[in-house]
C-alpha cells in the first residue's frame, strides 16, 4: 500500500486495528492485561501489523503500546470501544515512533542506553516511585521495561533532531524580543495564563474526524481523574510532550484566538472540550492564572521534602485510623529538615525524599494555604492516600520576584513556540512521504 492511496491506506488502519486486535480486547484482562506466555509472544512478535519504511512493527510491539496508554488513562476498566480506541492511537504512535527514530538514524543520532535509563528514572521520580519500583508497577500489568524505553528512545532522538535540525531554522530579532518585554510593562495587571497542552496532529483532511473522536476521547478519560502530564506524554505530537504539556506562562498576544477564548472560560485545573484548528486539535488544563507583573502568594517557592507511611490494603478501618494518629503524632515532632531520611527511618516512613524546588502555585490547590502558613521545618498534618498517609516538609520558602524576565528567556520561549510549529510540520511531511503498509 503505497502514499499515493492514502484513503484506501485510512480505511485499511482502521479495519486492520479491529481484525488484529479483536482476539486481544474479548481477552480477560486483570487489571489491565494478562501476562502473555513465552509461546504467545513468540507469536505476537512474528505477527506483523505494519511496515512503516520498511521497518515493521509487531503485533507484540502493539499491545505493549496499548497497555502503556491505558496505564496512562488511569481507568481500571474499559469498554470494548474504548480498547479499539486505544489500538488506533496506540498504532498511530508506533508509526509516529518509526517515522522519528527513522530521521534521527537519518542524521546518525544515537541514543545511549544511558540516557534512556535516567529518562526512565526522571520519569519514576516524577511519579513519586524509584525507577526499580516503576519497572515493577509496568511489569504487573504486564508491560516490559524495554518496551517504555524504546518510546523514551524515539522521544529523545525526535528532541536532538528538534535540536539539531530544526532550532536552527528559527530566527528571533531583537525587535521582537524586546517588544514582548514593552507589552509586558504595558499591560501590567492584565491575566496571563500557564496552560498545558496535549496537541493532536491532522496530517491529512481524511483523518481529521479520526482525530476529531480521538480528542473527545481522551477529554473523558481526563475528565474521568488520568493524569494530564501522562496522558500528554502519550498522546501530544507536540514537543511540549516531553514535558508533560507544559506550555510555562503566556501572555494573551503570544496565543492564537481560538486559545484565549478557551482559557478566559477556564478555571484553574479545569479541563477544555477539544479545540479545532488548521493543523489539529488541543486539549487545554489550566494550570494557572495571574496578573502581569504583579505578586501572587502562591508563587512563593518551596523546598519541599515528603514522608510516605504504608499501610497494607488488607488493613481494617481501626488500624487506618491508629496509623493516622501515629502519623500525626510523628509530623508535630518533626522541627528542621536536618538529616530528615533519618528522622524518616526512625518514626517508620517507607519512603523519605526531596520534590525539588517548587512554586506553591504547581501544588494542588488544597495544599496552597498550609504550605503558606506552615513553619519552616515543620510537617504538614498527614494527607491520606490509597495505600496510606504522605506528609510534606518545608525545608525553605521564598517569596515571589516581581521583574520583568531577561532577554534570554524571552528569546528561549519565543524559539520553543516557533520550533514547536516547525517540528509539527516537520512530522506532517513525513507521514505525507512514508511508504506505511498496514497488513
Amino acid at each position: 500500500m503505497y502514499k499515493n492511496n492514502r484513503k484506501n491506506i485510512a480505511g485499511t488502519f482502521k479495519l486492520s486495528v479491529l481484525a488484529i486486535m479483536s482476539s486481544f480486547l474479548l481477552s480477560p484482562l486483570p487489571g489491565f492485561a494478562q501476562q502473555s506466555n513465552e509461546t504467545q509472544q513468540l507469536s505476537d512478535v512474528q505477527q506483523i501489523v505494519a511496515v512503516v519504511n520498511d521497518s515493521p512493527i509487531s503485533l507484540y510491539d502493539l499491545k505493549q503500546r496499548v497497555l502503556l496508554f491505558m496505564m496512562s488513562s488511569g481507568a481500571r476498566q474499559f469498554t470494548q470501544q474504548e480498547q479499539q480506541y486505544f489500538n488506533q492511537q496506540a498504532l498511530q504512535s508506533l508509526v509516529d515512533d518509526k517515522l522519528k527514530t527513522q530521521e534521527a538514524d537519518k542524521y546518525k543520532t544515537v541514543i545511549s542506553k544511558q540516557e534512556q535509563e535516567q529518562s526512565f528514572a526522571s520519569y519514576a521520580q516524577q511519579m513519586r516511585v524509584t525507577a526499580s519500583q516503576l519497572e515493577q508497577q509496568l511489569g504487573q500489568v504486564g508491560i516490559r521495561k524495554e518496551s517504555m524505553l524504546l518510546q523514551i528512545e524515539a522521544s529523545l532522538a525526535w528532541e536532538q533532531i528538534v535540536g539539531g535540525l530544526l532550532m536552527p531554522q528559527v530566527s528571533i530579532s531583537d525587535e521582537e524580543i524586546y517588544s514582548i518585554l514593552d507589552r509586558m510593562t504595558t499591560n501590567k495587571g492584565q491575566e496571563e495564563y500557564h496552560p498545558l497542552e496535549i496537541f493532536l496532529l491532522v496530517s491529512e483532511n481524511d483523518q481529521r474526524e479520526d482525530s476529531r473522536t480521538a480528542a473527545h476521547r481522551i477529554v473523558e478519560q481526563l475528565k474521568d481523574k488520568a493524569s494530564f502530564q501522562q496522558m500528554a506524554r502519550q498522546f501530544s505530537q507536540s514537543t511540549t510532550s516531553a514535558v508533560g504539556g507544559d506550555l510555562g506562562w503566556l501572555m494573551k498576544s503570544q496565543l492564537s484566538m481560538e486559545i484565549v477564548t478557551a482559557l478566559e472560560a477556564m478555571e484553574i485545573g479545569q479541563i477544555s472540550d477539544p479545540i479545532e484548528t488548521e493543523d489539529g486539535f488541543y486539549i487545554l488544563q489550566l494550570a494557572g492564572k495571574r496578573q502581569i507583573l504583579t505578586p501572587n502568594e502562591i508563587d512563593a517557592r518551596v523546598d519541599l521534602q515528603h514522608m510516605f507511611f504504608e499501610i497494607s490494603d488488607k488493613a481494617e478501618s481501626d488500624e487506618v485510623a491508629a496509623l493516622e494518629k501515629i502519623v500525626t503524632a510523628a509530623a508535630a515532632k518533626i522541627e528542621n529538615c536536618e538529616n530528615l531520611e533519618e528522622q524518616g527511618k526512625a518514626l517508620g516512613a517507607k519512603e523519605t525524599g526531596s520534590l525539588g524546588n517548587l512554586a506553591i502555585s504547581e501544588l494542588p490547590k488544597n495544599m496552597h494555604q498550609t504550605l503558606l502558613d506552615l513553619e519552616i521545618g515543620h510537617a504538614t498534618k498527614p494527607l491520606k492516600e490509597e495505600n496510606g498517609y504522605r506528609v510534606f516538609v518545608v525545608c525553605d520558602r521564598k517569596d515571589p520576584e516581581i521583574r520583568l524576565p531577561d532577554y534570554d528567556s524571552v528569546e528561549g520561549s519565543l524559539s520553543q513556540q516557533r520550533v514547536g510549529l516547525i517540528a509539527r510540520r516537520h512530522l506532517r511531511d513525513l507521514r505525507r512521504d512514508a511508504i506505511i503498509d498496514y497488513k
